[in-house]
């Protein structure tokens, strides 16, 4: 019984402490906030405006519940950050401290991201429109990685799409190829070895890998999403794998492969554009 009130009253201090922030209040002396526009496991985004540039921004705040762990994670996705410079990766623009809060602000890019063009608008796309995406977003990948960087997070909420521009957004758990993160972070966000894996933490513990194929594995997940986003099941017919559910072009099936399962399928992702650049021209062809 006392386990059970500790616990209840511990998410209602952390549900206190993770309020967002209200509209009007200025940060920082600076930024005033407009919008929250979500809250994931580790932050709060707000689009803010500049008082003074009078630009609209995106504040990412550490999500105060997660005490270091969240301040720790939003300083290294802004030195990060700050170090990129590329048309689809949001613009670093500053970091900031506020009382015991602190806050990456960056470029606003106004639009609507994967997940939501999926889910909620119902869009349905061919396979040379997956492949497309995929070429989109192998050109921040590919200055991401010969950065020295990898993302780790390529999924279709952090795909944004802004007319007809695909940006890779959410850097929070990038690092640094073949970096080991410490301990103590690498435990809280479930990637010790040693640790079970169902199969959804197969898939997390894949894309966590600091290595460019990480990201490859990534691209090749969100193309399943993204086709599967028009893929009607049969009514009484068994659940199969992708490769029997999925009418897809043979190569296409074969590179697809070469992302999901092979690490040393190319030496560099530049390599993994060339051959993609190839299969479109093929499917466009046929």
């Amino acid at each position: 019984m006392w386990r059970s009130l500790k616990m209840r009253v511990s998410q209602i201090v952390s549900n206190w402490r993770d309020y967002p922030l209200q509209q009007g209040t200025i940060w920082e002396n600076r930024y005033r906030i407009d919008h929250m526009l979500g809250m994931g496991s580790y932050g709060q985004a707000y689009t803010c405006t500049d008082i003074k540039t009078n630009e609209i921004v995106l504040l990412k705040r550490n999500k105060p519940s997660k005490g270091r762990l969240g301040i720790e994670l939003l300083r290294r996705e802004s030195v990060i950050m700050e170090s990129l410079s590329h048309a689809q990766i949001p613009k670093w623009l500053n970091y900031s401290k506020r009382w015991l809060d602190e806050g990456l602000i960056m470029q606003y890019v106004e639009g609507y991201n994967l997940e939501f063009s999926i889910y909620e608008l119902e869009q349905s796309y061919s396979e040379l429109d997956a492949l497309l995406i995929i070429q989109a977003l192998l050109k921040p990948l590919i200055y991401l990685h010969n950065e020295g960087f990898v993302h780790r997070d390529v999924r279709i909420p952090n795909v944004l799409m802004r007319d007809g521009t695909f940006y890779l957004i959410d850097f929070g758990l990038s690092c640094s190829i073949n970096e080991e993160l410490p301990a103590e972070l690498r435990h809280a966000l479930g990637e010790l070895s040693g640790q079970t894996y169902d199969s959804a933490g197969f898939i997390k513990k894949r894309m966590r890998a600091p290595i460019p194929a990480s990201d490859w594995f990534g691209l090749g997940h969100l193309f399943l999403f993204v086709m599967y986003a028009g893929y009607e099941h049969p009514d009484g017919e068994v659940e199969k794998g992708w490769e029997e559910e999925l009418k897809l072009h043979p190569e296409v099936k074969k590179f697809l492969r070469k992302l999901l399962n092979d690490e040393q399928a190319w030496q560099t992702t530049e390599q993994c554009e060339q051959e993609l650049n190839h299969l479109i021209h093929l499917i466009k062809a046929t």
